[in-house]
């Protein structure tokens, strides 16, 4: 949680764990909608150039909650 900055490491040791796995699911949130934005991505450019139409990528589990 402290990302790469050694300095902030003592502050986040002082959080509650609630806090410290809510920001871990935030961050993993952030993770998946990044690689899904680019997977549609890949997707919505390819898809008008290929014979076997092959459906978008679907949503992860993650991000429908």
């Amino acid at each position: 949680m402290a990302g790469f900055d050694p300095g902030r490491y003592a502050e986040v040791m002082d959080w509650p764990l609630r806090d410290l796995f809510l920001g871990f699911i935030e961050r993993l949130r952030d993770q998946v909608r990044r690689n899904y934005e680019v997977e549609m991505l890949i997707w919505a450019t390819l898809a008008p150039h290929q014979k076997r139409q092959k459906k978008p990528p679907d949503l992860p589990a993650l991000l429908r909650g």
